[in-house]
C-alpha cells in the first residue's frame, strides 16, 4: 500500500493590499518556507497572527502547503 512521507511544508498568507483604480481588490501572496510538515492547524494559526500583526495589511487567508513523497 503506497503511504505519503512529509518532505516540507510553507506558510503562505494571502494579503489585502487594498483597491485598484476600479474598486477591485489587490490580493497578493506571500509565503515562508521550512515550516514543519507535523505543525498543527492551531500552530499555523498561532504563526501567521504573529506574521500578520506586524505587517501593514490585511491578511485574508491562510494556507499550509505540504509536499509529500509518494512511497
Amino acid at each position: 500500500m503506497a503511504v505519503y512521507n512529509p518532505i516540507s511544508s510553507r506558510l503562505t498568507l494571502r494579503l489585502n493590499m487594498g483597491t485598484d483604480t476600479l474598486g477591485r481588490p489587490i490580493v497578493r501572496s506571500r509565503s515562508w518556507s521550512g515550516i514543519d510538515p507535523a505543525a498543527t492547524a492551531d500552530d499555523v494559526v498561532a504563526v501567521a497572527g504573529a506574521i500578520g500583526s506586524v505587517l501593514p495589511y490585511t491578511v485574508n487567508e491562510i494556507q499550509k502547503v505540504d509536499t509529500d513523497e509518494v512511497a
